[in-house]
């Protein structure tokens, strides 16, 4: 039985310790291997603008290579991978991830394909039918107020006396 392939997002910052372009591109290459290895097959990876070298917004602490105790990082390398991979090899992969000293920190995301336009293609002009239904809904709601205010005005009006 063939198990089913499925489509991921992987996130990870690479320490910045590893900061020339050879040690970043040999530590894309580990975590490549790994995917391969559980099974996967990478389909694209992206470390060029908006990721890269960024700052974090708070110090992150990790153990670094060599070191008795845990340093505070400040800044990393972000690359952003997709892939698919059968689900049953996503342990084995997170494990190779948290083994791998290069990788401060990752996030695996698994991509949902309903309704989704693949990365590279043409967006649809989705955002124009959109707009035009978000129109009318908002014509409809006047509508509805201008009735509800009428309600109101009569609740304020003083009580006639009989």
């Amino acid at each position: 039985m063939r198990e089913r392939r499925r489509d991921y997002e992987l996130m990870f910052i690479i320490s910045p310790l590893r900061s020339s372009e050879e040690d970043i591109t040999t530590s894309i290459g580990r975590v490549h291997q790994a995917i391969t290895a559980a099974g996967g097959e990478v389909v694209n990876t992206d470390q060029g603008a908006p990721w890269g070298r960024r700052k974090f917004a708070y110090p992150i602490r990790e153990y670094a290579e060599g070191e008795a105790s845990r340093r505070a990082f400040s800044e990393g390398f972000y690359v952003l991978c997709h892939f698919s991979l059968p689900a049953a090899r996503i342990p084995d992969l997170e494990r190779s991830l948290k083994l791998n000293d290069a990788v401060l920190r990752y996030l695996l995301t698994l991509v949902d394909a309903r309704g989704q336009v693949p990365p590279g293609s043409p967006s649809v002009a989705l955002g124009a039918t959109a707009s035009a239904n978000g129109d009318e809904a908002v014509e409809d709601d006047e509508e509805e107020d201008e009735g509800e205010e009428d309600e109101f005005e009569d609740e304020d009006a003083e009580p006639e006396e009989a």
